[in-house]
C-alpha cells in the first residue's frame, strides 16, 4: 500500500525530505493562515531551463474532508524527485523531461486548520454513513438533528447559528467569518494561489477533490472516479482544450483499471453556481481548468485506491501537457 501522507505533520516531514533529496530543483513558499497554518506551495521545475516556452501547471486540493487528494499530490512529488514513488516503485513519469518542460506547482493541503481538526487520516466507509459523513464535512444543523448544515461561501458566527463542531470544510478567515476555500477568495487557498500565480502565470489548473459516488438514495454508481468540466459558459475559451485534457486523464484511469464514469459539466445550479462564476470567471478566461474527482469513503474502494485515482490524474496531466 501506498503511504498515506495527508496531515499537516506528515507533510512537513516529508518537505524536509525533499528539501535535502531536490536541491534547486524544489522551490518552497507558503503563507500562513489567519489560524496560523503555514499553507505551502511546492514549485518543482529545472529552473535553469527558461521560463518562455514551459507550461506552467497548478495542482491544489481546498477540502479537509478529502485527504487522499494530498496523499496523490504527494506521491507524484516523490516521484519527481526521486524517481520512485512512495511504494519504493520505480517511477514511469519521465523526470527530466518534466522538469525541463514545466513549471508544477503543488498546494497539497488548502485548509489545514480543517485537516487538524479531522478526526481520521481518511475515511474508507467502515465508520461514516454517508449522512453522518456530510455532518462531518459542513456540521450538523442546530434545527435537524442527523442532517448537515447549510453550505456557503462565507458565513458570520456574529450572525448564525453555526453548529458545534463547525464543519471541517470551513476555515477562519478572521474573528467572525469563516469560509468553504474554493467559494472564496479571501481563503488561504486563493491567497496562496494569487501569490503563486502572480510568480509562475499558470496556464493550467488541476483542482483534486473526492466524493463518494453514490445516488440520492445512496446507492452504489458503480465509479470510482471522475473529471469534472466547468459550468457552461464558464470556460468558453478553453471548452476544447479541457475536454481533451479530461479525455486523456480518464483513458489513463481506464488503462490502469479503475472505473471512471464520463467526463461531465460541473451539475452546480442557482446558489452554488454562481459562487464559481464569481470566483473563477477571470480565471477561465485565461487558463485551461478541470475538476478531478476521486471515489471516498466507500467500502467498495480501498484506500489504496483513492490514493492511486489522485496520482494517476495528476501523471496524466503531466504527459499530456508534454504531448
Amino acid at each position: 500500500m501506498i503511504p498515506f501522507i495527508a496531515k499537516q505533520e506528515q507533510l512537513e516531514a516529508k518537505l524536509a525530505q525533499w528539501r535535502e533529496l531536490a536541491g534547486p530543483a524544489l522551490q518552497v513558499e507558503h503563507i500562513r493562515s489567519y489560524s496560523g497554518h503555514p499553507v505551502y506551495a511546492l514549485t518543482l521545475s529545472d529552473f535553469t531551463v527558461p521560463r518562455s516556452g514551459k507550461k506552467a501547471l497548478y495542482v491544489a486540493q481546498p477540502h479537509a474532508h478529502e485527504p487522499a487528494t494530498t496523499a496523490g499530490m504527494a506521491d507524484v512529488i516523490e516521484q519527481l524527485i526521486t524517481g520512485r514513488d512512495l511504494a519504493g516503485n520505480p517511477s514511469k513519469i519521465d523526470r527530466e523531461k518534466v522538469l525541463a518542460g514545466l513549471v508544477v506547482t503543488f498546494n497539497p493541503i488548502g485548509n489545514p486548520f480543517g485537516r487538524q481538526r479531522a478526526p481520521r487520516l481518511y475515511y474508507d466507509g467502515s465508520e461514516y454513513g454517508p449522512e453522518p459523513f456530510r455532518c462531518l464535512i459542513f456540521g450538523e444543523d442546530p434545527e435537524r438533528p442527523g442532517k448537515p448544515w447549510k453550505r456557503v461561501d462565507v458565513w458570520d458566527r456574529r450572525k448564525e447559528q453555526a453548529p458545534d463542531p463547525i464543519g471541517i470544510v470551513y476555515e477562519p478567515i478572521d474573528a467572525f467569518r469563516y469560509a468553504e476555500p474554493n467559494r472564496y477568495r479571501q481563503s488561504s487557498y486563493f491567497k496562496l494561489f494569487q501569490r503563486m500565480d502572480a510568480i509562475h502565470r499558470y496556464d493550467h489548473w488541476l483542482d483534486l477533490h473526492q466524493m463518494m459516488f453514490i445516488d440520492s438514495q445512496h446507492e452504489d454508481t458503480g465509479f470510482n472516479c471522475q473529471v469534472l468540466l466547468p459550468i457552461a459558459g464558464l470556460d468558453v475559451t478553453y471548452a476544447q482544450k479541457n475536454e481533451m485534457w479530461a479525455d486523456a486523464i480518464t483513458a489513463v484511469w481506464r488503462d490502469r483499471g479503475f472505473a471512471p464514469a464520463k467526463p461531465r459539466r460541473s451539475g452546480y445550479t442557482g446558489e452554488q453556481a454562481e459562487y464559481f462564476r464569481r470566483t473563477y470567471r477571470d480565471i477561465h478566461e485565461r487558463m485551461s481548468r478541470i475538476t478531478v474527482e476521486g471515489v471516498t469513503n466507500r467500502r467498495l474502494h480501498p484506500v489504496d485506491v483513492q490514493v492511486r485515482v489522485q496520482s494517476a490524474a495528476i501523471e496524466a496531466s503531466l504527459a499530456w501537457l508534454l504531448d
